[in-house]
């Protein structure tokens, strides 16, 4: 996503710049510590609670502020904004040595304790509310509602914007039947929705559109707290790696800052895990999670809030509404069935359409993003807010399932498993629980050692749930039975 564009060139050049200059040493070259303070709040640095109701014991941001647009800055910047500025200053007298050598030994002023000296900064940001959305293109505002999309001039609003949100393109509205045509985009989405029946493709269309206009939509309640969790359509079983799922999350990115996870590294114990989040990312992706990925362990985050945690740097804790959405992308399915999970998860199985043979390039002859041209790039910003029109409409429309269930029944248990038990199984007789596991481990020896009599029983009755018989246990004598009763279960 491009930053620096014509708006933040014309901030830069009618901002602070034009303050009078602050001298932060004496005469004898020494760093004045008060001065150097007054300096940096000259130029719109100061500290920024993202937590209003924690700021008596919360850690602040340094940011800086040029006219509206706010930028988080570290202290390199500081100290790179102090060396420059002395060396400006004294360019013709050629002077700085003295000055640089004390700003050297006294770099404990750019330390945690003294920054907390800033000047402290009320900002209020144009923040999306429930019932509008706010995108900054280098022509102007979007302000998005579930009726219009209007274009208005910077100049319209006080409110202060990150500077990292800004896309650096000239956005103009075009017509849904222009999309519907022409857009590769539009298309996409098709493809990644597509099964044989088409009246259950276009309903498969219309949810996947409001999980985009979900995750685009940056307002956050208590009811904003589900996961979009796109996964592979199993086919004959397999997981379709390469289905577009990630590329999906990625083009949202184009629009919404996006901070990226490693799904199958992912673990909440370690500090630095969700480092790459920023005050301004509107989604945060678990990319490619494996087959085990325990989804409890991210409730905190997705209901609470999360700490961002830096080597070097204050600890800042984002609260839940200004928090980033949550996304992942599997070629599994999440384990889970209770109401806690249930409530936190929106699952899609995207359509085998494309995979390692077949990739969109294939199809398009072109790559995403990299290859686009000006009109494709309208078009696919303009799909992009239609999809988020959508969701103000209607919500976040739950996705029918195609395979979803036998998907978690093979991440639940293992392909062997259902073969075995889809075999071996007879109904309406009890079976003896140590018999079935004994034939299980004689049929598949691999699994002698990663298997055991508790953990099979379990599975075996996931998969009497899963085929909707009652499972009934008991024992006579010392022989533990279990017996699937054939009627389904209503």
């Amino acid at each position: 996503m491009e930053t620096r564009n014509s708006v933040i060139s014309e901030y830069e050049n009618n901002s602070q710049n034009r303050i009078p200059e602050v001298i932060f040493w004496t005469g004898e070259g020494q760093i004045s510590p008060h001065l150097l303070y007054e300096f940096f709040a000259s130029k719109g640095i100061g500290l920024y609670y993202p937590d209003e109701k924690t700021k008596k014991k919360g850690e602040p941001m340094i940011v800086k502020v040029d006219g509206n647009l706010v930028s988080e800055v570290g202290i390199s910047y500081l100290l790179g904004l102090a060396k420059e500025h002395i060396i400006e200053v004294t360019a013709e007298n050629g002077e700085s040595g003295p000055i640089l050598d004390s700003l050297h030994r006294n770099t404990s002023l750019f330390g945690d304790k003294n920054l907390k000296l800033l000047p402290p900064l009320n900002l209020k940001f144009l923040d999306d509310t429930k019932e509008a959305g706010y995108f900054f293109f280098s022509n102007g505002i979007l302000k998005v509602t579930a009726e219009k999309i209007t274009l208005n001039n910077y100049e319209d609003y006080d409110e202060y914007i990150w500077e990292s949100s800004i896309i650096d393109f000239p956005f103009n509205l075009v017509n849904v039947a222009s999309l519907i045509n022409s857009s590769d985009f539009m298309q996409f989405l098709r493809d990644l929705t597509v099964v044989n029946e088409e009246e259950q493709s276009l309903k498969r269309l219309k949810s996947l559109s409001t999980a985009i206009g979900y995750l685009l939509h940056k307002f956050k309640d208590g009811t904003t707290n589900k996961a979009i969790i796109l996964m592979d359509m199993f086919v004959n079983g397999l997981p379709n790696g390469g289905s577009g799922k990630t590329l999906l999350i990625s083009a949202i990115g184009k629009i919404r800052n996006l901070a990226i996870v490693d799904g199958k590294k992912y673990d909440q114990r370690e500090w630095f895990e969700l480092s790459s989040v920023e005050l301004d990312t509107g989604i945060l992706l678990f990319d490619d999670v494996k087959k085990d990925f325990d989804f409890e362990q991210i409730f905190a985050l997705m209901t609470t809030g999360l700490y961002r945690r830096r080597k070097y740097e204050n600890h800042v804790f984002i609260p839940h509404e200004k928090a980033p959405k949550v996304a992942i992308t599997t070629n599994y399915a999440i384990n889970g069935e209770s109401n806690s999970f249930k409530r936190r998860m929106w699952e899609f199985e995207v359509s085998s359409t494309f995979n390692a043979d077949f990739t969109p390039r294939d199809k398009y002859s072109k790559n995403f993003f990299d290859e686009w041209n000006e009109t494709e790039w309208n078009f696919f910003y303009n799909t992009m807010l239609r999809c988020l029109q959508l969701y103000m409409k209607e919500g976040l429309i739950e996705p029918e399932p195609i395979n979803l269930r036998y998907t978690k029944l093979v991440n639940s248990t293992c392909e062997e498993f259902i073969e075995f038990a889809n075999h071996h199984i007879e109904l309406n007789t009890q079976l003896d629980k140590k018999v079935l596991y004994l034939n299980f481990i004689k049929e598949y020896p691999e699994y002698k050692y990663q298997l055991n009599q508790r953990t099979f029983t379990h599975w075996l009755r996931t998969w009497g749930a899963y085929n909707k018989y009652k499972v009934v246990e008991g024992h006579t004598g010392s022989t533990r039975y279990i017996l699937f009763v054939s009627h389904p279960i209503t």
